[in-house]
C-alpha cells in the first residue's frame, strides 16, 4: 500500500481560501437580499427548497 504524501500547509491554505470565499459569498448574498423586494427572493427560496 502506497503512502499519502499530504502537505499540511497546503491543506492549510485552501481551508482558509475556503473560508474567506464562504465569507465573501455569504456578503454578496446578504447585499442582494437587501436590494431585492421580498416577494422575488421568497420565491427564488421557495423554488429552491421544492
Amino acid at each position: 500500500m502506497k503512502t499519502l504524501n499530504i502537505d499540511l500547509k497546503e491543506l492549510e491554505k485552501l481551508k482558509k481560501d475556503n473560508f474567506r470565499e464562504r465569507l465573501e459569498f455569504i456578503d454578496k448574498y446578504v447585499d442582494w437580499l437587501k436590494k431585492t423586494p421580498n416577494k422575488k427572493w421568497s420565491s427564488e427560496q421557495k423554488n429552491l427548497i421544492n
